[in-house]
């Protein structure tokens, strides 16, 4: 029998951006799947090209000055690169729904929580019954776990804390019952506490509503107990990729190794944290080789010629882009 196909098929993914007549490189050549309610994590540090290489699913770039150099994104079967805008517009929130970084700035401050969450409903069901509208919002907000749902309702986004204004940014995405939910920084500003409720949350409704989900974060931790797989992204490549059990139990890139150094534990005591040397250059900086080679203390002589490591197969899932791994592709097979 067939096997099922994948929700999500990226394949061969360029993105650049032209600023100020320059050309730049922020994505390059990225291939990935999503199946049907699985849980992916995109990890790397801010300007890896995480939220460009996700919302480009959903045409979600300004382009200008964006523009796909190469490749092809299938959502559910459909190459979104070549849909119309009134076909875009079908798909996103009522098949994708996106939690954004910013809840304050992602909510119209002059309208009211109910305006904004029935919105949603709105613009895919616009025939729906006024009362059922209603209804409809108060259950989302109740889902969501905001109290009294009828009285929020009818608050400014200003009246509320950040961890409910973000619990309504929730409620918007999964209004529809999307069958892919990408949420992006969801905990960003959020105290640690609020944070976890807020991840509980994304996990309880993905699995109610059934969805796939891409949780972007810079937060090794965070996709411990929400993914399945993980990516790993370094300066628009793809450093490694595995299920979360492999690469926590043997990370292989020396990129991985250090985030999984840096992420302090209880037994960590005084001791102080590691850290990588350096930062994620601009992409008008990259190397043609290895990007990481700057920062890498495992660099050797290879890592700085023009050729850049492809993705080694060093077990059936695990695959990392790295020159050491080179001739160990059928190690632990």
């Amino acid at each position: 029998m067939a096997s099922e196909q994948p929700l999500v098929q990226v394949e061969n993914l360029s993105i650049g951006f032209t600023v100020e007549d320059t050309a730049i490189q922020a994505v390059d050549s990225i291939s990935f799947e999503l199946k049907h309610g699985e849980s992916l994590g995109l990890v790397g540090e801010s300007g890896c090209g995480k939220t460009v290489s996700a919302m480009s699913i959903l045409k979600l770039l300004p382009m200008p000055p964006a523009h796909i150099e190469s490749g092809r994104i299938l959502f559910d079967g459909r190459d979104m690169l070549r849909l119309t805008p009134s076909e875009l517009h079908a798909v996103r929130g009522r098949e994708i729904g996106v939690i954004f970084q910013e809840p304050m700035t992602s909510l119209n401050p002059v309208k009211r929580i109910g305006e904004q969450v029935s919105e949603a409903l709105t613009v895919h069901f616009p025939d729906t019954p006024p009362d059922e509208l209603a209804r409809r919002t108060a259950e989302l907000l109740r889902v969501v776990g905001l109290p009294n749902p009828e009285h929020t309702a009818g608050l400014y986004p200003h009246k509320l804390s950040g961890g409910m204004r973000q619990r309504v940014i929730i409620a918007i995405a999964v209004a529809c019952n999307p069958k892919l939910l990408i949420a992006d920084e969801p905990t960003t500003a959020l105290d640690v506490t609020i944070q976890a409720q807020i991840m509980e949350l994304i996990r309880s409704l993905k699995d109610s509503y059934g969805m796939s989900l891409i949780l972007i974060t810079h937060n090794m931790g965070l996709v411990t107990t929400t993914c399945d797989r993980i990516i790993v992204m370094y300066a628009g490549r793809f450093a490694e990729t595995a299920s979360v059990g492999d690469l926590f139990r043997e990370p292989l890139h020396p990129y991985t190794q250090g985030l999984m150094k840096s992420i302090p534990t209880l037994r960590s005591g005084s001791r102080e944290l590691s850290s990588i040397k350096g930062s994620v250059p601009h992409p008008s900086e990259f190397l043609p080789g290895c990007r990481f080679a700057p920062r890498c203390p495992r660099c050797f002589d290879k890592c700085g010629t023009r050729e850049p490591p492809p993705l080694f197969a060093y077990r059936k899932d695990h695959r990392v882009s790295c020159w050491l791994y080179e001739g160990k592709e059928d190690n632990g097979r």
